[in-house]
């Protein structure tokens, strides 16, 4: 990936660290500035994030096509599903209309921090601490939450990113942030070559926001 023009060298050093697999997509994405001196902050951000992955990896996860060996026992699992389907729906459709969700930014998230560039690109600086709340599902409402640091910017065709290195993520949190970048960088793939891969791995087209 082009890395574009950085503003000094301590910056190039440090974007060099975001090397590596990672999920592009154009996603809701909100900041808040918090000095992330409470642990008890911490310890919620990674429980909600945590729920979210797991959820998240369930959902995305499941057989979408009945296979050929279903009996009654997979038609009541097929039917389960369909529930959950129609019930997050719902409740996505509720949510945004109560509260709306975060301007969509392009973003790179990889297991260990996050590129992102749009509206909320200008609202921090260098070297401030908060929170990025980040909706990568738009089946699912579910936020993530990822504490962590700003750690530079970079220009890309005269367009700003930002460069978050997150602080304070739980194993369990980072593990499930490697599990999603891998499982959607799969479909990625697949989508680029028109390969029956998604079929294959219960992977579907998620409708937008």
């Amino acid at each position: 990936m082009n890395q574009g023009t950085l503003n000094d060298t301590g910056r190039a050093r440090t974007l060099a660290g975001f090397d590596g697999l990672a999920l592009h997509d154009h996603l809701p994405l909100a900041w808040e500035p918090s000095p992330l001196s409470d642990p008890g902050e911490i310890e919620r951000c990674n429980f909600e994030t945590a729920r979210a992955l797991q959820a998240l990896a369930l959902f995305e996860e499941a057989p979408r096509d009945p296979g050929p060996d279903t009996g009654a026992g997979g038609e009541g699992l097929q039917h389960l599903e369909a529930k959950v389907d129609v019930l997050l729906s719902l409740v996505t459709r509720l949510l945004g209309e109560r509260h709306g969700y975060p301007a969509r930014h392009n973003t790179v998230l990889r297991a260990d921090s996050l590129e992102w560039t749009g509206p909320a690109v200008d609202l921090v600086a260098n070297g401030e601490r908060g929170i990025v709340v980040l909706y990568p599902n738009a089946a699912a409402p579910l936020p993530f939450r990822l504490p962590g640091q700003v750690v530079g910017s970079v220009e890309r065709s005269g367009t700003r990113w930002r460069l978050i290195r997150f602080e304070g993520l739980a194993p369990a949190v980072r593990l499930g942030l490697e599990k999603l970048v891998f499982r959607r960088h799969r479909r990625q793939v697949a989508l680029s070559r028109g390969t029956d891969v998604l079929s294959k791995t219960g992977m579907h087209r998620a409708p937008k926001f």
